[in-house]
């Protein structure tokens, strides 16, 4: 059969389509909603070990939350956690469900390139609506099943038993959210500020500082919040401290046993910012 140099230049267009539906759609668009339809990129972005997902969900301002996921591959031997770049994840599974997408289409359009109604007989026709009906079904299916995955993943899934909740974590929580609520706070104290508050060092453009409480220090500085977190997590990293947590108003060193929160918040005047130290044996 020859094939005409117009149907090639549509099986081309047709083929780099099905691969952008395949990544666009299908890995990044559909695999948001349920991201098990990645896993088939495993044997390409993590050939010799176990493909694993993980949530993370944050709460950086009152009645905000955010859910980022993070994709890992954990080597089989060393039990070595590497975390997946996404995109790369969406470039081998994509064009896998692009092919696809291409093939089924191919045959579709195949098999009514060759069929002609009016020659038919009524056997044949009546093949044809059984076929439209089985693909039907199979699409409908396949969409419910897609649905079903998270709560069959859920099934298969051995629960892990819940701790009691521990006293001192929680409100370590409750005080780390208090205090990067973004609520504006009025700094009033005009005291000058230390150079180092027990082994912490003080921004040198602050303006003024305050002793809260035996566990706690204040002071106002007027940088922007990037330069006050950046300040925060060079200086400390040669002190020992090693970033635990890192969100928007807020930052969670640990060193020992001990842990360090590094908070802030606007001032009323809206040109500085109010940081609060707390260090917690």
């Amino acid at each position: 059969m020859k094939i005409k140099a117009n149907t090639i230049i549509w099986l081309i267009v047709g083929f780099l389509w099905s691969i952008f539906m395949g990544v666009t759609a299908v890995s990044i668009g559909l695999g948001a909603l349920f991201p098990s339809l990645n896993y088939i990129a495993k044997p390409f972005v993590c050939p010799t070990g176990q493909m694993v997902l993980e949530e993370n969900v944050s709460n950086p301002l009152p009645g905000t939350t955010y859910t980022i996921l993070h994709w890992y591959c954990i080597d089989a031997q060393s039990g070595a956690k590497t975390e997946l770049n996404p995109f790369t994840m969406n470039l081998y599974a994509g064009p896998i469900y692009g092919v696809l997408i291409f093939v089924i289409g191919l045959g579709i359009w195949y098999f009514y390139s060759r069929w002609d109604p009016a020659t038919a007989t009524a056997e044949a026709k009546k093949r044809v609506a059984w076929i439209q009906t089985a693909v039907v079904i199979v699409i409908v299916v396949g969409i419910t099943l897609i649905n079903l995955v998270p709560f069959i993943r859920s099934m298969t899934v051995t629960p892990v038993p819940t701790s009691k909740p521990d006293a001192t974590a929680t409100a370590l929580a409750q005080t780390f959210q208090a205090l990067t609520s973004g609520t504006p706070v009025a700094f009033d104290s005009t005291e000058k500020p230390l150079a180092n508050w027990k082994g912490v060092p003080i921004m040198p453009q602050a303006m003024a500082g305050q002793q809260v409480d035996q566990d706690r220090y204040t002071f106002k500085v007027p940088v922007d919040s990037g330069t006050i977190t950046d300040f925060y997590k060079n200086a400390l990293k040669p002190l020992g401290w090693n970033l635990e947590d890192d969100e928007w108003l807020g930052t969670q060193f640990t060193k020992d046993k001990n842990r360090l929160l590094v908070t802030l918040a606007p001032a009323t005047d809206m040109q500085s910012w109010v940081v609060t130290l707390v260090l917690i044996p």
